[in-house]
């Protein structure tokens, strides 16, 4: 159970406009928060000023029924006199415009929100040591026949569709596998025999030499269309001819490490290839075009690619393996990217292959930002202004899409959130949903700032975290990719890269609280 003064700092800390998740408006900030639902942290919102008006009346309604209100001169003022009163639930805000005598004149604006709980002292703890928990998810993957087909055929087991998504998927099972290798002794020849040919099947579906894409992992493959029981395998058909330019690196990050693995050059001269499309292609920003059309090669999208998830650390391994400064000004320019582009409005872009492209912040993620976060705490440590950042961009990261007891009643995907269980990671705005893999990646995201000395408080909310995926895992050792009912924590729509990432985490935390 988490001591109780860690909760009582989380409160203080969620009711303080000084420790708000990058409030708006001020010191030309745009607001970021149109499309958001839930706040944990002091929220402020945009709304238009009212001609001739002097000050604003703030009416809250809260959960309970009971009503709450302050004056600003501004229209677009924090909530903080009144934050710390709000209960968790529903919650109506309403902004009104007052006259000269100080009566509502017009309603200025309104919005209805979820005010999430702050971190609590009750949250239950693990259900075994997370290095067991890790290691009993990779020994459940590799009975499976979507490992063992690899192993038998040499080639994606046909009934798991999600191999409709090659780069993707195919990369997790070749770094799985790596890891596993090292993990179980006992197994490694066939753990590394189902890497080198699941990276030999997608390398044999890459473009050759003279295609418009050469060397290049496809994103999408319809293989597997004949089993219509899932949504995916539409997306793949409408997007067989897109190559997303986010996961060809991740191929290569994954080639690298079965090259480093087996000694076998081939897989290195393949992640190679790939890394030289993003030094030639590289824009002038500092990132590449994220739609590719794979026939012609032409951008077909406005976009461009987040790259500090999935390119910068390719990149970075590119230049361990080679020592070519390239590779290291690359990611340096990518780094810049984000810090000029990104930063500065908030727009955290949710880039995900079975998703479309999305504008104006109506698809956030903290994919796009908790990235940025572990590499400042890698690198930038002792920078107080970058570090600073890295904590408002922390509570963004949590306010936005973490829920620590109970989830808002609404879910444009229509599920029943009174049966979701919780603490969870929400993946993004469009499939705000409680997800293994986003539960692990924002528990990992916890951990870095507690090692670079951001607070002891990251490192409790990272282990509530990584208990709650130790709770999820069944019986047989499979960690569940959703959290919202029994039926889908027995299993169903199971995204292996998901729990391949959730026992990477455990694996991670386990390092700072396991002996």
């Amino acid at each position: 159970m988490t001591d109780q003064k860690f909760a009582q700092q989380a409160a203080i800390e969620c009711s303080s406009a000084a420790t708000a998740a990058h409030i708006g408006g001020g010191e030309g900030r745009p607001f970021w928060n149109p499309e958001a639902t839930q706040f944990m942290y002091v929220p402020a919102f945009q709304f238009q000023p009212y001609p001739g008006c002097g000050k604003y009346r703030y009416a809250i309604t809260d959960s309970e029924g009971r009503e709450h209100s302050f004056e600003s001169r501004s229209s677009g003022a924090s909530l903080e006199p009144v934050w710390k009163d709000i209960p968790e639930g529903v919650t109506e805000l309403r902004v009104f415009a007052t006259d000269a005598e100080g009566k509502d004149a017009a309603l200025a604006g309104a919005r209805t929100f979820f005010r999430l709980s702050p971190f609590p002292a009750d949250l239950p703890g693990p259900a075994g040591g997370y290095r067991e928990a890790a290691a009993r998810a990779y020994d459940h993957a590799f009975a499976q026949s979507f490992i063992q087909h690899w192993l038998t055929d040499g080639t994606p087991d046909p009934d798991y569709d999600r191999y409709v998504y090659p780069s993707k998927m195919i990369s997790y099972v070749i770094e799985a596998m790596v890891h596993y290798s090292s993990l179980r002794p006992e197994h490694a020849a066939a753990a590394l025999t189902v890497a080198k040919n699941a990276a030999d099947w997608l390398i044999g579906i890459t473009p050759g030499e003279r295609e418009p894409t050469a060397h290049i992992p496809p994103t999408y493959c319809i293989d597997f269309r004949d089993h219509p029981e899932t949504r995916t395998n539409l997306k793949a058909t409408e997007r067989i001819d897109w190559v997303m330019m986010i996961y060809p690196a991740r191929v290569g990050t994954a080639y690298l490490g079965l090259e480093r693995a087996t000694g076998e050059r081939r897989y290195f001269d393949a992640a190679l290839r790939i890394g030289e499309w993003y030094r030639d292609n590289v824009r002038e920003n500092g990132s590449w075009p994220f739609i590719l059309r794979k026939s012609t090669g032409e951008v077909i999208s406005s976009h461009y690619c987040a790259p500090m998830a999935i390119i910068v650390p390719f990149l970075e391994c590119l230049f361990d393996r080679t020592g070519d400064e390239v590779w290291r000004k690359l990611a340096e320019g990518a780094v810049e990217y984000t810090e000029k582009k990104m930063l500065p409005t908030y727009n955290w872009e949710g880039q995900f292959e079975d998703s479309s492209c999305s504008e104006n912040y109506s698809n956030l993620s903290h994919y796009a930002a908790t990235p940025l976060i572990r590499y400042w705490c890698r690198y930038c440590r002792d920078d107080e202004k970058r570090m600073a950042q890295a904590d408002e961009l922390m509570r963004f990261v949590e306010d936005q899409f973490v829920v620590w007891r109970r989830p808002a009643p609404w879910n444009r995907n229509r599920f029943d959130t009174s049966t979701w269980m919780t603490p969870f990671g929400a993946e993004q705005y469009k499939w705000y949903m409680p997800i293994d893999a986003s539960t692990a990646d924002i528990c990992r995201t916890f951990l870095a700032m507690y090692r670079a000395g951001r607070g002891e408080l990251h490192l409790e909310k990272a282990k509530a975290l990584a208990d709650a995926i130790t709770r999820s895992q069944r019986p047989d050792g499979m960690i569940p990719t959703y959290w919202m009912n029994e039926e889908y924590l027995n299993g169903k729509n199971l995204w292996i890269n998901c729990m391949f990432f959730s026992a990477m985490a455990l694996e991670d935390i386990a390092e700072e609280t396991e002996v």
